[in-house]
């Protein structure tokens, strides 16, 4: 997990993972006040250099579907639909 501060606060995370080729971003979180002054980018740009040092030559990340405040904001950092599926299973009980 990466992380920015902002007079001694945390104002931003990514976490971020890698599989010994292909990276993945998690999350990534901007505290509201703030957001729109390019730490999202920023904290992006740390992500994919940490994959890099570490021989990563993708970078993945999923979009909940609905969520275009998200999407468009990976888009317009350079990020394309992979047009892949997604699956899941759960491995506790919901009970």
């Amino acid at each position: 997990m990466l992380g920015a501060l902002d007079a001694g606060q945390l104002a931003a995370t990514v976490m971020v993972g890698h599989d010994g080729h292909r990276g993945w971003v998690y999350y990534l979180a901007v505290k509201r006040g703030n957001r729109r002054r390019g730490l999202g980018r920023r904290m992006m740009q740390e992500a994919q250099s940490w994959l890099r040092e570490r021989g990563a030559v993708k970078l993945h990340l999923m979009v909940r579907d609905g969520n275009a405040d998200a999407l468009g904001f990976y888009q317009h950092l350079g990020y394309e639909d992979a047009h892949v599926t997604v699956l899941a299973r759960w491995l506790v009980d919901s009970a």
